[in-house]
């Protein structure tokens, strides 16, 4: 049994949130390990470097789903408590930084207040449960799933039968016809398909990422949406009684599916369920292939004459600032409802026509893009070194250096995905990206320097396949150069509407490191541009 099993063992994690008030009254920031690894129940890290005393505090938002008065507490949570930051993750959760312990009693009962919690965001428990940005307002959607989000979600969140998992469990369920949460990477991604002329869900489970990426199977059935709860709690259910409890790094779901394969996991699944699955034709759903994720842009709201708006936030890092001017736009010119997605962004809902106009205007006054490059649409960043403990590499002022280079250099009309990971442990999704760069450390003339690793190729839909590593390391100071030499040869060299994916399947490593390979010229190019750019980008510490 691994020590987090044997901490676990010992107290529930649900039961850490007393020790949180205590070590708050005290004022005491050098908690045990144990109570660490605990905290983590209630969304709470310490962010690095540890002995500086500050903690990250994490929040669950359901589907992204928030209303003004939400985002406004949380933008007040962030300037009181957190220097004014805030980050939006792959897992639509909203991050605070720079937390005092003496000040998370305060935060948990203002968010408490307002119908948000921190609980199960983080630690051996189901994380956020995520879905479509749009769900609900989406012209194209084949299912509104937000009941179903907001059944699931209360019923796992609290609940100590699965309070006690042998490692995180991610559900992602969508209507959405592009499956734009990625149902291939979750632990369940349950998603809508159309079933002789009606909608049904099908399941597919077992998928993550981190050092030993693994896409999720198809359990071959097809689910009715009063079904999915009981669904998600038998597999989550199955998960907490034979997953791995000995070695943490082969504790996840994956493995277990991959041990078992789908015919005997389905077998266990329906013995908790007491019901047989109904089966579908096809073994498997098929894929997906035109997925643009974003979202991002002005978009006609299904059934009315209302509009949404996706707002692009690069990599995420945004401010309590700019979160309450958000909130206040969408009260002033919409209904009061807003979303994160899994793409780090936010979108802003109902915004009727006769506001349109006036909502464009007051978004670019502001500062805010909602038209963005083709480079902004498809970046997401980890949190990075600046606050996580395993990062390796700084990821934010990396995305945004990478988002302003990028769109002044290449012109492009698809939309290649980038992400920019601090460590192997993959928050940035980058094992499912066009570009996918991972923080490293490498010595260059004797000296340490942060460098990228590269893959290339990696995606989901049509070209299921994980990026592949090519072998190159670039330095910090010439990503942004190499990354436009690569993308130039590509819009040069593509074959008829070949995607950017294609392009990197069709090609060998070794061709594709020479594409990236900085000349001196590119390297001098671009660190004179990230000179001229140095007030605009800012610094890991702002």
């Amino acid at each position: 049994m691994s020590n987090i099993e044997e901490i676990k063992r010992r107290k529930d994690g649900l039961d850490a949130l007393s020790d949180i008030y205590r070590f708050a009254e005290l004022g005491e920031h050098r908690i045990t390990a144990e109570d660490e690894a605990l905290f983590k129940w209630y969304g709470v890290y310490t962010q690095r470097p540890a002995e500086d005393g500050y903690f990250m505090v994490r929040i669950r938002i359901p589907g992204g789903q928030l209303n003004t008065r939400q985002l406004l507490a949380i933008a007040e949570l962030s300037s009181k408590f957190g220097k004014g930051l805030a980050d939006i993750t792959v897992r639509q959760n909203i991050q605070l930084h720079w937390v005092r312990i003496e000040n998370i009693p305060a935060i948990l009962e203002t968010l408490d207040q307002v119908g948000l919690t921190t609980t199960d965001a983080c630690g051996d428990t189901v994380r956020n449960i995520i879905s479509c940005p749009a769900a609900g307002v989406d012209a194209d959607e084949l299912y509104d799933t937000t009941p179903l989000i907001r059944r699931v979600n209360e019923f796992f969140v609290g609940n100590r039968d699965f309070s006690n998992l042998p490692r995180k469990f991610k559900i992602a369920i969508t209507g959405c016809a592009l499956r734009c949460v990625y149902p291939e990477i979750n632990d369940i991604g349950v998603f809508a398909v159309k079933d002789n002329g009606r909608v049904a869900f099908r399941a597919r489970v077992g998928g993550g990422l981190s050092t030993t990426p693994r896409f999720s199977k198809d359990l071959g059935v097809l689910v009715e949406p009063d079904q999915v709860v009981e669904l998600c709690a038998a597999v989550a259910a199955v998960f907490r009684d034979n997953g791995n409890r000995e070695n943490r790094k082969r504790a996840r779901l994956k493995f277990l599916v991959e041990q078992w394969e789908i015919p005997r996991f389905r077998d266990e699944v329906e013995a908790r369920l007491g019901w047989k699955l109904r089966r579908a034709e096809q073994l498997e759903a098929p894929p997906v292939t035109a997925r643009d994720r974003s979202h991002l842009g002005i978009h006609r709201q299904r059934g009315d004459s209302l509009h949404y708006i996706g707002v692009a936030i690069v990599g995420g890092r945004t401010s309590s600032k700019e979160l309450r001017l958000l909130a206040e736009l969408a009260e002033r010119h919409g209904r009061r409802r807003v979303r994160t997605t899994n793409t780090q962004n936010i979108i802003l809902l109902d915004i009727d026509s006769d506001n349109l106009e006036t909502m464009k205007h007051d978004l670019k006054s502001a500062g805010f893009d909602y038209e963005p490059s083709w480079a902004t649409r498809g970046l997401i960043a980890c949190t990075g070194i600046q606050f996580c403990k395993l990062a390796i590499a700084e990821t934010k002022n990396r995305a945004r250096e990478l988002d302003q280079y990028l769109a002044e250099q290449v012109d492009l009309e698809d939309r290649p995905r980038i992400s920019v990971t601090g460590c192997p442990n993959a928050c940035g999704q980058h094992h499912i990206c066009d570009v996918g760069l991972e923080g490293s450390l490498t010595t260059i003339d004797g000296v340490k320097k942060e460098t990228f690793q590269v893959f290339l190729g990696g995606g989901v839909g049509g070209h299921e396949t994980f990026g592949r590593r090519i072998g190159v390391r670039l330095p910090s100071d010439e990503l942004a150069g190499s990354l436009a030499r690569l993308f130039t040869r590509y819009k040069e060299d593509r074959i008829a509407s070949e995607t950017f994916q294609e392009f990197c399947l069709r090609h060998s490593s070794e061709e594709l490191t020479g594409y990236l390979r900085a000349s001196a010229a590119v390297a001098d190019g671009q660190e004179n541009w990230l000179r001229e750019h140095e007030p605009s980008l800012g610094t890991a510490g702002d």
